[in-house]
């Protein structure tokens, strides 16, 4: 059996640092396409497997939009703050800021379609 050879790229190992133009690949030693699985608490205290699949800034903020890998009709927008212990989701709460960011995202969204 052969060994699988990591493709070698310029970024850190665990990190890419590609942007926009990237080309690495699934054998990269960045990782950067591997998908970012998380598992969430619902109010129930269910636990949900889910995926980070964009994060987006906004007046100052990060935010990431994850969806529900065993509801595909169920997507999730947390704002990411950053931490000592590293970033961590957070709900948003407020009703207008949530409504504005949804305008937000499906102007992305948009723009990424026409591309």
């Amino acid at each position: 059996m052969e060994k699988e050879e990591k493709k070698v790229c310029n970024c850190a190992e665990g990190e890419c640092t590609c942007g926009d133009d990237c080309k690495c690949d699934e054998n990269c030693s960045c990782g950067c396409n591997n998908p970012l699985i998380i598992e969430l608490e619902d109010d129930n205290g269910k636990k949900v497997k889910a995926q980070i699949v964009g994060t987006f800034d906004d007046n100052g903020k990060s935010y990431a939009i994850v969806n529900d890998l065993d509801n595909e009709d169920n997507s999730y927008l947390f704002e990411v703050q950053s931490t000592e212990n590293g970033d961590m989701l957070v709900s948003v709460d407020d009703e207008k800021e949530f409504d504005r960011l949804c305008t937000v995202v499906d102007k992305l969204i948009s723009e990424n379609t026409e591309k």
